[in-house]
């Protein structure tokens, strides 16, 4: 397993990069709602996973409400061909080895009893088509809560991307209400009706057009 190697070097090369790079690509980052993040808890934030900018869409989201540590799993083929990702947090899960997950899934619960950071983890597993019927969510993420206790919120997080009135899509998302980790492990069924609810709600909302914030016009930490 691979695990982050932290540098504040490579954060601060990042961060103004993938503001330039989302504003480049898209006319507006619409946010619904904000994160109920909880102090004195582990947190985990589970997005849908449907397009290759996943990952910055979760991390400059979450990044503009709290300082927590970012860690968030990929792939051990992508994570060895993007490497620089490692040193923002990125470690790894082998999906072809049994103990290589087991590993990851271990690991996953060390970083959620530490309070000073979060997780980002895609139940879905894999990119899906947004609309995709019915949503597939793995077991992964019930192991990671089932035999342990880990004082921890899971948030389902969804994003939308949707065309509008000008030539470059919009962004929308969404977060659902936290959930404790103990229910997810137990209850999974729990998960997957707010998950699935979650993207429900930010589909209303991008149709309306309602949101409370463009997050590219913001004085938030960016």
């Amino acid at each position: 397993m691979i695990k982050p190697d932290h540098k504040r070097w490579a954060r601060s090369l990042f961060n103004p990069y993938i503001k330039r790079l989302l504003r480049k690509n898209f006319s507006h980052f619409y946010l619904v709602n904000e994160p109920v993040i909880e102090d004195g808890k582990g947190l985990m934030v589970t997005p849908n996973h449907f397009s290759w900018w996943d990952g910055f869409f979760i991390e400059f989201a979450i990044r503009q409400f709290t300082n927590r540590l970012l860690h968030i799993m990929m792939l051990e083929e992508q994570l060895n061909r993007f490497w620089f990702f490692r040193k923002l947090g990125a470690y790894s899960i082998n999906l072809n080895n049994s103990k290589s997950i087991a590993e990851s899934l271990r690991y996953t619960q060390e970083i959620l009893k530490n309070h000073s950071n979060y997780v980002v983890y895609y139940p879905q597993g894999a990119i899906q088509p947004y609309d995709l019927k019915p949503v597939n969510i793995k077991p992964g993420l019930q192991k990671i809560f089932q035999d342990v206790d880990i004082n921890a919120n899971v948030i389902p997080a969804a994003f939308k991307i949707q065309y509008g009135e000008e030539p470059l899509p919009d962004i929308y998302a969404r977060f659902a209400k936290p959930l404790e980790g103990s229910a997810v492990g137990h209850t999974p069924d729990v998960f997957k009706e707010a998950f699935c609810e979650n993207i429900h709600h930010l589909d209303r909302s991008a149709h309306k057009q309602r949101y409370i914030i463009d997050l590219f016009n913001t004085n938030k930490n960016t």
